[in-house]
């Protein structure tokens, strides 16, 4: 053997028997004859033809992943915004109608309104908490995009009857389940293809971004397959093992989160200030008995609409929080505070001009220590000086929500 000889480090070792799957970086995947070579593209849906497309860490992800969904299928994508918006580039074509869930996260409401009405796509958007979007739909719909609970606001469609009135016009349904993944079974209710971020509560540590989309059409599958990778589109294996190693402690954390988030809504709820408080999780909340229907548990994130809807009161309750740290994002341990103006990211129900809404992801901080940064903030909130000028009231919609 010279000393250039490649040693193969992937052979078992007697007597080495590990819990967790090993992490296997690889760009080339080599093959022992010229016609297994030349036969590689076979490999695209089950083996092992080139690093991007796969490798047995990152499918083994896929079917934790496929299992939790309730799926057959799954496949990684490097983000939960690529999971939404690969398979409507791999499904629609110039002429096709996609109706879209008014409250979908804001980069997926970007790139419906601008890629994919540039493409030659028409896209329509329906109300947040819809039950029928038979007014909406014709001949050229092809796709539908629901996101239960709703970003920031938290609505819930009846994705049940959705799903039943779009298989019956003839087109499937994609379901962003982001804040349900771990709590639900959505093939059970007709969707189709199920999106999810992984960047959130499956790898439960704010460090990593990653999405996947799961199916059980084995057709469909494969023309998603296909497509993603003609993209060219892969992750690496070292962050397919952060996702796994945090779905280990998926269900413990979840229910801790989800015990907060309920504990943070009710005592929210009795503060003076505020319009609304959002969670669906909580009884008191308006979408809990369609989270009942579809949900088997909440998580740590709560939002409310602040009577005071003027932006330098908000930002000195935010400004000066401990524990509720500002970013996007959420799942992770540490809590966040993120504030959102709809005003300009609904369509179908009018907003107010500064519409703000505030969300919470309640982390696993010590809780009273929680609680008093909440109870401060919403002090400085109130005690902020009025300006001169009239400051727009809260949202009439997410008020009755």
């Amino acid at each position: 053997m010279t000393h250039n000889t490649p040693v193969n480090m992937d052979a078992a070792k007697p007597g080495f028997n590990a819990l967790n799957v090993a992490v296997y970086r690889a760009s080339t995947v080599v093959f022992d004859t010229t016609a297994a070579f030349m036969a590689r593209r076979s490999q695209l849906f089950d083996g092992f033809s080139y690093g991007l497309y796969g490798t047995p860490t990152t499918r083994a992800l896929e079917t934790t992943v496929a299992r939790i969904e309730g799926g057959t299928r799954a496949m990684l994508l490097p983000s939960g915004l690529a999971a939404v918006t690969h398979p409507t580039l791999a499904l629609l074509t110039p002429g096709d109608q996609v109706l879209v869930a008014d409250c979908v996260y804001g980069p997926t409401r970007e790139h419906c309104a601008a890629m994919l009405r540039r493409l030659g796509i028409r896209v329509d958007f329906f109300a947040p908490d819809a039950a029928d979007i038979r007014p909406l739909m014709d001949e050229r719909t092809r796709l539908v995009i629901l996101e239960s609970p709703g970003s920031y606001s938290l609505e819930i469609q009846d994705i049940a009857a959705l799903c039943e009135q779009a298989h019956a016009g003839g087109a499937l349904v994609m379901a962003d389940n982001t804040w349900g993944f771990g709590c639900t079974n959505l093939f059970t209710h007709g969707v189709d293809m199920v999106s999810t971020a992984l960047s959130k509560y499956a790898g439960g540590h704010s460090d990593v971004c990653m999405g996947s989309v799961t199916v059980r059409d084995e057709s469909l599958f494969r023309k998603l397959k296909a497509s993603f990778a003609a993209l060219g589109t892969g992750v690496s294996s070292d962050d397919a093992y952060l996702i796994q190693r945090g779905i280990s402690t998926l269900d413990v954390r979840l229910s801790e989160h989800a015990r907060r988030g309920i504990a943070v809504s009710r005592w929210m709820r009795q503060q003076p200030g505020i319009t609304a408080v959002l969670n669906p999780a909580d009884p008191s909340d308006i979408g809990y008995a369609r989270f009942q229907r579809f949900f088997t548990r909440g998580n740590g994130l709560v939002s409310f609409v602040p009577q005071r809807q003027d932006l330098p009161a908000l930002a000195a309750m935010i400004d000066g929080f401990a524990h509720f740290r500002i970013g996007a994002s959420w799942g992770g341990t540490e809590s966040l505070v993120a504030l959102a103006d709809l005003s300009a990211a609904r369509s179908v129900r009018a907003r107010a001009a500064g519409a703000f809404v505030v969300r919470l992801h309640v982390g696993l901080e010590p809780f009273d220590a929680l609680i008093e940064d909440l109870r401060l903030g919403l002090q400085r909130l109130r005690n902020f000086p009025v300006e001169d000028s009239p400051t727009p009231t809260a949202i009439a919609g997410l008020a009755k929500s």
